[in-house]
C-alpha cells in the first residue's frame, strides 16, 4: 500500500458517526478556530496517476480543475493527478479527539453532490491500490488507498495528527 505522506500516514474510511471517547475534562471536543483560513480555491479530489519525478512546482497554487497536473504532499513527495473529479463539495470539516483517543482526525462532511461523485469514485477504487488525493491551496493533504467504499458523504481523516495540524487540515478544507 502506498502510504500518505501529508500531516503523517493517514487513511481515509466511512463514518456513520464520529464517536468521541471518553476524555479528560481539560478536553474541548470538536475544535473550530474562529479565525479560519478560507482557502482562496476549493478542495479538490483527484485520481493520482503516478508518483512524479518532476520537480514539485515552485509556487504553491491550486491547479486548473480540468488539467492533468503534478502536485506535492507537504514532504516534497511529487504525483501526478488527474483532472479534478469534485471541486468544493464540503460542507463541514470538524476537527476532534480521534475515537480511539490517541490523537485527533478530521471529518468532512460532502454536499449531497460531492457525496454522490465521492461514493462513485470509491465503489471503484476500492482493492485497485489506486491514490486518490485531496488537494487544498495546490498542496496535496491526503493521499490515500481507498479501503471502503464511503457511501454516506462523510470522510474521516486519521492519522497521527497533533490537535494544530487537524485543525489547520480541516480549516484548508473548508471553504
Amino acid at each position: 500500500m502506498a502510504p500518505s505522506r501529508a500531516l503523517g500516514a493517514m487513511t481515509v474510511a466511512a463514518t456513520a458517526v464520529l464517536a468521541l471517547t471518553a476524555c479528560s475534562d481539560d478536553d474541548p471536543g470538536p475544535v473550530r478556530d474562529a479565525g479560519t483560513r478560507v482557502p482562496a480555491e476549493p478542495v479538490q479530489v483527484r485520481r493520482v496517476l503516478e508518483p512524479s519525478t518532476a520537480p514539485c512546482p515552485p509556487s504553491v497554487a491550486q491547479p486548473a480543475a480540468d488539467e492533468v497536473a503534478v502536485a506535492c504532499d507537504a514532504d516534497g513527495a511529487a504525483y501526478r493527478l488527474a483532472a479534478a473529479e469534485i471541486v468544493g463539495g464540503v460542507d463541514d470539516a470538524e476537527a476532534a479527539r480521534s475515537p480511539d483517543g490517541t490523537g485527533w482526525s478530521v471529518t468532512v462532511v460532502l454536499d449531497d453532490a460531492a457525496s454522490t461523485t465521492f461514493e462513485g469514485i470509491t465503489r471503484e477504487l476500492v482493492g485497485t491500490e489506486q491514490q486518490l488525493a485531496i488537494v487544498s491551496g495546490g498542496t496535496i493533504v491526503s493521499a490515500p488507498v481507498i479501503q471502503s467504499a464511503i457511501t454516506d458523504g462523510r470522510v474521516q481523516i486519521t492519522g497521527d495528527l497533533t490537535r494544530d495540524e487537524a485543525t489547520a487540515l480541516a480549516d484548508a478544507l473548508e471553504g
